[in-house]
């Protein structure tokens, strides 16, 4: 160890290295590795690091001021900083963030987040004000952002991401009752250049501009959707008061929603439905069930990846995708009856409702008490295309 340090402020766990340092107000854990240093919490608020935790170049501080994000009910507020146990960051630079065990990262900038066990952030990762869940994969700019279902990659750079990943579905059980599946993963793809737009260019309502807590901001509500690369998703400025349900929101209009199975590229905003194609601001240009009809292995690749991350709780996927094509279903036919706005043309709706209720009635996507598919898929190499055995 090779700098100043106050035996008042600092405890030092067995086999830790310090290199050039400059610590204040810091515990730390057996074997951690500090090399770079300058880490500095209060009297009262120390930073915590587990065992094993590596820093290399460091600055990572504790300051206890307010940098908090909230939207719908959830929301994020770190004032101090703790890293728990295997934690291995590059370049480091941490204030206000607590980091859950196993996670690593190479450049990492973090200010006022919490980060879920087992996370990977990439070179260009930077995080400012968000939240996620466990086993994620990030490499782009993450701003106010609240990813709750494991699971959720967003690994290439140039991306900027704005939005809310939700780990509870909403779904309709086969008597017609409105269920929520909770704590599920949240297997959302985002491409290389994509970018979540939340800016809205007006400071949010004051009696003056001087007393505006500042500018409007959007959220993209992602229910496990896949979106390509170099998309644009055009947020919406609704903003949900309290804590509303995934059935709230799912009927909200002044929210872009990409729904679950959703296939999304170029620029869209709005709801998108679950399983459809959106490449386009317009909703005239949307495609209902098109993931469906053209891409089922979309379907296929993400019940996959879910039931890898839940093991041997995968039984509790055995009701999502039935369940969403009878909620997706019902508010098709709320569109075309009159009974909510619609987007959507008569035709759009009639095509889109005729390819859901056909893979509901012929029951391709019903799935065992285990969670296991109750049809067998394969693929069709002359077609180019994933099929259930019930086609056949």
């Amino acid at each position: 160890m090779s700098a100043t340090e106050s035996e008042a402020t600092v405890c030092l766990g067995e086999g830790a290295e310090v290199v050039h340092s400059y610590l204040q107000h810091v515990v730390a854990g057996r074997n951690c590795r500090l090399i770079h240093s300058v880490i500095t919490g209060y009297e009262g608020n120390p930073v915590v690091l587990g065992d094993r935790v590596t820093l290399i170049n460091c600055h990572v501080q504790a300051s206890g001021q307010r940098g908090a994000f909230e939207f719908g009910g959830w929301d994020v507020d770190r004032r101090s900083t703790r890293l728990a146990d295997d934690v291995w960051f590059s370049h480091s630079h941490l204030l206000d963030t607590l980091v859950e065990a196993g996670s690593r990262g190479i450049h990492v900038a973090l200010d006022h987040c919490h980060v879920g066990p087992r996370n990977d952030l990439r070179t260009f990762a930077n995080m400012t004000r968000s939240r996620t869940a466990a086993d994620c994969q990030l490499g782009s700019e993450v701003s106010k952002t609240l990813i709750f279902g494991p699971g959720f990659v967003s690994e290439h750079a140039n991306s900027y991401l704005s939005l809310v990943a939700p780990a509870d579905y909403p779904i309709l059980t086969e008597d017609g009752r409105e269920a929520v599946l909770a704590g599920l993963p949240n297997v959302t793809n985002i491409g290389a250049g994509t970018v979540f737009a939340n800016y809205g260019g007006e400071p949010l309502p004051a009696r003056s501009v001087e007393q505006s807590p500042g500018s409007a901001k959007g959220s993209a509500i992602v229910y496990t959707s896949f979106v390509c690369i170099n998309s644009r998703v055009i947020n919406r400025y609704g903003q949900p008061q309290g804590q509303p349900g995934p059935f709230d929101l799912m009927r909200r209009r002044d929210l872009t929603i990409l729904g679950f199975g959703s296939f999304v590229e170029n620029k869209v905003t709005g709801r998108v439905p679950a399983f459809a194609y959106a490449g386009d601001l317009s909703p005239r240009s949307h495609q209902l069930g098109w993931v469906l009809a053209k891409k089922p292995g979309i379907v296929l690749n993400v019940i996959t990846k879910m039931r890898r991350l839940l093991g041997d709780q995968s039984w509790r996927l055995r009701d999502l995708v039935e369940g969403t094509l009878r909620l997706e279903c019902q508010l098709l036919q709320d569109e075309l009856a009159g009974t909510c706005p619609s987007f959507y043309t008569r035709e759009q709706l009639e095509s889109g409702l005729a390819i859901l209720q056909s893979h509901l009635q012929d029951r391709r996507w019903s799935m065992t008490d285990a969670g296991d598919w109750r049809h067998r898929w394969s693929f069709d190499a002359h077609h180019q295309q994933w099929g259930s055995d019930v086609q056949t």
